[in-house]
């Protein structure tokens, strides 16, 4: 896996094993965990910690595994804050959760809080709740986006990213007021995009979708468009085929199995797709990248 010494030093005694179903975006002073297609197995030991400050950043309240009491405003994001070596752990349900995890190293990060407040951070509580402004999703797609594509610069992009996103929570921990306005419309498509996300094994049409965000099908259809760039049924099929690749390289299912959990009615249309959008057949996509 790539830069597991540096996910170690962030998060603490984890495996490769602990990340098979995980999206991992790491910096020198920042790592971002996106459970995919499962749990992450380090999330659910009990009483697990990490040395640096963990942040969880859910796309709503009912989509959690931890009873908040906070009110979230329109165009927010529920999140928590965990100080460094607090025992804590995810709640293990019947379906995974799919969250934004955030570690961030503890010098770094108190560092850049005492630019704000001059004394090191008092969290007491194991889970202490915030919100975050829609605004600083995108530096985190942002950052996600750098550590995959790797284009010459992308280090050095990574570092003022992660300089960035620290600031930001920063500012919304300590409750520092930004007047800038979001679109409502972006919002609403960042809501579906996630929806799609956590639900990709179900049967999802554009009705369903368009009802999510109260727009008719045809407006929403040209919004999810013109923000994305692709109709909502080709970004839910990009979106299943990275998930499918998840799966594939963690070697544990056959394809026909990973052709049901990635919302395909049978495996000649799986196979069939994968084949057109990554350019060899889930086979040989198996072999050429499992971990068994």
């Amino acid at each position: 896996m790539r830069d597991i010494k540096k996910i170690r030093e962030l998060v603490g005694d984890v495996t490769e094993e602990d990340l098979k179903y995980v999206e991992c975006y790491v910096s020198k002073n920042i790592g971002i965990f996106i459970p995919s297609v499962g749990f992450c197995k380090y999330a659910i030991t009990p009483s697990h910690t990490h040395p640096s400050y963990s942040f969880v950043i859910f796309h709503s309240k009912e989509q959690n595994f931890i009873d908040s009491n906070i009110e979230v405003p329109n165009g927010h994001y529920l999140a928590y804050m965990i100080k460094p070596d607090a025992p804590h752990e995810e709640k293990v349900s019947d379906h995974f959760v799919r969250y934004i995890a955030i570690c961030i190293d503890k010098d770094y990060f108190e560092n850049i809080y005492q630019k704000y407040i001059p004394e090191p951070p008092n969290f007491n509580n194991e889970w202490n709740q915030f919100f975050i402004k829609h605004e600083v999703m995108t530096y985190i797609k942002k950052f996600m986006a750098e550590y995959q594509e790797r284009i010459i610069g992308y280090k050095d992009i990574l570092d003022a990213l992660s300089e960035i996103i620290c600031h930001a929570l920063v500012r919304e921990i300590i409750g520092a007021k930004n007047e800038k306005s979001f679109s409502s419309d972006n919002f609403e498509i960042e809501n579906v995009i996630e929806y799609m996300h956590q639900h990709f094994d179900n049967k999802i049409t554009v009705e369903d979708l368009a009802k999510k965000t109260n727009m008719s099908k045809s407006h929403f259809i040209r919004v999810f468009k013109k923000v994305t760039g692709l109709s909502p049924m080709d970004y839910l099929i990009n979106i299943r085929i990275e998930k499918a690749k998840k799966l594939l390289t963690a070697g544990n299912k056959n394809i026909s199995e990973i052709s049901l959990l990635c919302g395909f009615n049978s495996i000649s249309h799986f196979s069939s797709t994968f084949s057109k959008h990554v350019g060899i057949s889930p086979s040989k996509y198996y072999n050429m990248y499992s971990k068994n």
